[in-house]
């Protein structure tokens, strides 16, 4: 096996793979270890919330282990060690889980201010060549050349292609963007750092995409597949995301033919 291919297997296995998480609520101020054992490299410390909004703390597995429990820590996807006696199973879902909400995401924003907001950054960026613009100010792209990557082919009308997130933000939003703060969810929504977080493509495939993961749905391009199933896995580890069962089967099975 390839070693970036085997690396990519591995990162399957490690991340999270629930779409029904278990969590424990913290009872009494306690540490967060990072082995199950208090001599170990202390990551936190963690205190009981309120009454009516009490801390939990996501369970890794439900196996304990010299009697701590392995967790996420708050508002990340590292993981530590809690001992049984400062916590209790916390019958049900998180709580604080809110339902998703396009609205919730909010785009396309003008983040540095030059009247072009993300839609026609990402355009520009994807252009195969010098783009037309809607005159006066350059702050609409009203003609270029681009390549829809998902089908490989060719376009000159802005207005024939969406702007995708490759992990679309319903996705993303139930595999734990919903526990992000409004202004993580903003950044995730407008993302340019990553020039494979965003892609301009044809709008009717975009919308054949939806909110489909790999084990609903692959660009018909197959040459872009491999591409397509790395970044996703990317995505996913870099903002904290879990990937459900049929998502990690559904990768595991398409890179047995990827040759990274």
């Amino acid at each position: 096996m390839h070693a970036v291919q085997a690396v990519l297997v591995l990162l399957l296995l490690v991340m999270s793979t629930s779409q029904a998480a278990e969590y424990l609520e913290v009872r009494r101020e306690a540490t967060v270890y990072a082995e199950p054992a208090k001599n170990s490299t202390r990551l936190t410390d963690v205190a009981p919330g309120e009454s009516n909004k009490p801390l939990l703390l996501e369970l890794v597995t439900t196996e304990r282990s010299h009697g701590y429990y392995p967790v996420y820590l708050p508002d990340s996807r590292k993981q530590g060690w809690i001992y049984k006696t400062y916590v209790r199973r916390h019958p049900g879902p998180e709580p604080r889980h809110e339902a998703y909400r396009r609205s919730l995401y909010k785009h396309w924003i003008d983040a540095d201010g030059d009247c072009q907001d993300t839609r026609q950054e990402v355009l520009i960026r994807d252009a195969t060549g010098k783009v037309d613009f809607e005159k006066p100010r350059k702050c609409t792209v009203v003609r270029g050349q681009w390549i829809d990557p998902y089908t490989g082919k060719t376009f000159r009308e802005p207005r024939q292609l969406d702007i995708d997130h490759v992990v679309p933000l319903k996705n993303a939003h139930e595999s734990g963007a919903w526990k992000w703060s409004s202004e993580k969810r903003q950044e995730y929504a407008n993302y340019l750092i990553d020039h494979r977080h965003l892609l301009a493509v044809k709008g009717s495939e975009n919308r054949k995409k939806g909110a489909k993961g790999p084990d609903e749905y692959m660009p018909p391009d197959i040459a872009f597949r491999c591409d397509y199933l790395k970044e996703w896995v990317k995505i996913k580890r870099d903002w904290g995301m879990s990937l459900s069962d049929s998502e990690r089967h559904a990768v595991a099975d398409f890179t047995a033919d990827c040759a990274f």
